[in-house]
C-alpha cells in the first residue's frame, strides 16, 4: 500500500511539473498557446476548455511579467494587466478570459511579454473520496505579448523572423533581431546538427545567444520560427 501511495505521488507530481510547459493537461486546456493583445483594442482573451464529463476544477489565473534570463523566468515587478474572472469554477466546457491592461510604463516602440498562469485545482470526488490518492493543482502556461497600436501597421509582424541575422561568438551562436517583434524559434540546424535548446525568445531590436557544442564552426543555419498561432513559419537558411 506505501509504495502504491509514493507511485501515486510521484505521479500527481509529475503532473504539476509537466503542466507548466504545455496549454493542456488531462482534461483542462487552453484554447491556443500564445496570446497577442492589440494595443489599439480595449481587452485580449483566450479560452479554458474542460473535456473531462467527470471533473470541474477551480480555475485561477494571473500573469507575470516575462524575465529575459531565463526561457521559465519571471521577474518581480507586479505585470500591468488583469484577468477576469481571476478564480471561478470550470465544470465541462468552455469559459472565456478576459485580459485587460491597468497602466503601466510598457515601450511603444516594441512588443513586451508577460506569462499567462492558468492554475487548475481539481475538485473532489467521490471515487477518489475513499482512495489513498494524493491530488495536485497545475499550472497552465502561456506567452502573452503586448503589441502596441500602430507598430503592425509600420513593421509586418509576419515578416520578423526572416530578418534575424546569425554569427558565431565562441561556443555560441548569436542571434540578432532588428525588429520590435519577439521571435520564437521552434529550432535551429548548425551545419546540419540541431541545436539542443533554443527555447529563450530572441528579443525585440536585441540579441540572444544559444550554446554551441565545443570546437563547432559554423558555415550554415537553418531555422524554423513559430507564427502568431502558435504553428509554424516555412524553413529558413542563413548562409554565412
Amino acid at each position: 500500500m506505501k509504495n502504491s501511495t509514493a507511485l501515486k505521488s510521484l505521479v500527481a507530481i509529475s503532473l504539476f511539473l509537466s503542466g507548466q510547459a504545455f496549454c493542456q493537461n488531462g482534461g483542462f486546456s487552453l484554447g491556443s498557446t500564445r496570446v497577442i493583445y492589440d494595443g489599439s483594442k480595449d481587452s485580449a482573451s483566450i479560452t479554458v476548455i474542460n473535456s473531462d464529463k467527470a471533473h470541474s476544477f477551480l480555475a485561477q489565473s494571473w500573469i507575470d511579467n516575462y524575465s529575459p534570463a531565463s526561457s521559465n523566468a519571471v521577474s518581480g515587478e507586479k505585470a500591468p494587466f488583469i484577468i477576469t474572472p481571476p478564480l471561478y469554477r470550470q465544470d465541462e466546457g468552455k469559459n472565456t478570459l478576459r485580459i485587460m491592461r491597468t497602466g503601466g510604463n510598457l515601450p511603444t516602440d516594441r512588443e513586451s511579454a508577460f506569462w499567462l498562469n492558468v492554475k487548475a485545482i481539481p475538485g473532489s470526488s467521490d471515487d477518489l473520496s475513499n482512495k489513498n490518492t494524493v491530488q495536485f493543482a497545475y499550472v497552465l502556461r502561456v506567452k502573452l505579448f503586448y503589441r502596441p497600436e500602430g507598430l503592425a501597421d509600420k513593421n509586418d509582424p509576419t515578416e520578423a523572423y526572416k530578418h534575424l541575422a546569425f554569427s558565431q561568438k565562441g561556443n555560441h551562436l548569436e542571434a540578432k533581431n532588428s525588429t520590435p517583434y519577439f521571435i520564437t524559434l521552434h529550432s535551429i540546424h548548425v551545419n546540419g546538427k540541431e541545436i539542443k535548446d533554443v527555447s529563450a525568445m530572441v528579443p525585440p531590436m536585441g540579441v540572444q545567444d544559444y550554446s554551441l557544442p565545443e570546437n563547432t564552426r559554423v558555415k550554415s543555419v537553418n531555422y524554423q520560427a513559430v507564427n502568431d498561432l502558435g504553428g509554424l513559419f516555412e524553413p529558413l537558411a542563413y548562409a554565412f
